[in-house]
């Protein structure tokens, strides 16, 4: 069974749980993203594609930001952003379903 057969009330709670947390890992990854022109932190977005959120930095150097390069170390601000936002992702999701089972 997946959540979107679940439940109508599941199905809005995920949606709602995922877009509250996608929107929060936004924020964790703005103020995570190094900052010279503010172009990589003003060009961080999310979109919400069914029962998923991707959070996306648009900016063509992102990738070496993040991962770095054979001359300079990486400043990762995405990877460190999952870290931070995914116990709350999961503890949200785990009340949900919780909630559904009952």
């Amino acid at each position: 069974m997946t959540i979107s057969n679940a439940h109508p009330n599941a199905v809005k709670q995920s949606l709602e749980v995922l877009k509250n947390n996608g929107e929060r890992g936004k924020a964790v990854a703005k103020r995570r993203a190094p900052v010279d022109t503010s172009f990589l932190k003003n060009h961080i977005t999310t979109k919400y594609p069914g029962m998923e959120a991707h959070i996306h930095a648009e900016a063509g150097y992102a990738g070496y930001q993040e991962y770095g390069t054979r001359f300079q170390p990486g400043t990762p601000f995405m990877r460190p952003m999952i870290q931070e936002v995914q116990p709350q992702f999961q503890e949200d999701m785990t009340n949900v379903m919780k909630g559904v089972f009952k």
